[in-house]
């Protein structure tokens, strides 16, 4: 059993990592990577470039090239610190919360349909087991 579900995560990895190499399939569609971020910045508002960096576990240089395009794009804005005007703050425009809620929508509606043939006490085993998966990743590092 545990060679599958080491064999299950070995997949799930695999498939994570195909999802952040793909580039947007359309002009104006934003990238997984760009999406963890724009979340991030939702859920936390306006913060600075090296916070968000930490937030969305990316360094800081891919940050400001992804904070570039989507500024560029209209989606966040960047603007001085009234309390301290070395900092540059960081938060999503209208339309980026716009952009982001339609985002969240297709995804929800996909979890809903791959998730939907599980019943409750199925999903609630799937987190238990990811949970413990999470506590052996981060013990392994120690």
């Amino acid at each position: 059993m545990t060679d599958e579900v080491r064999a299950a995560m070995n997949e799930l990895f695999a498939a994570e990592r195909r999802l952040r190499g793909r580039d947007p399939h359309r002009a104006g569609d934003l990238s997984a990577t760009q999406v963890r971020a724009l979340f991030q910045l939702e859920r936390g508002e306006a913060c600075t470039a090296g916070e968000l960096a930490k937030r969305a576990d990316l360094s800081p240089a891919s940050m400001t090239a992804l904070l570039d395009q989507l500024e560029q794009s209209g989606i966040v804005e960047r603007r001085r610190s009234e309390k301290d005007r070395r900092q540059v703050i960081v938060s999503l425009t209208d339309a980026g919360h716009e952009v982001l809620a339609a985002k969240r929508a297709r995804i929800e509606e996909r979890t809903r349909e791959v998730l939907g043939v599980h019943n409750d006490e199925e999903l609630d085993a799937a987190a238990r087991v990811m949970r413990s998966l999470v506590e052996l990743l981060d013990s392994l590092g120690k």
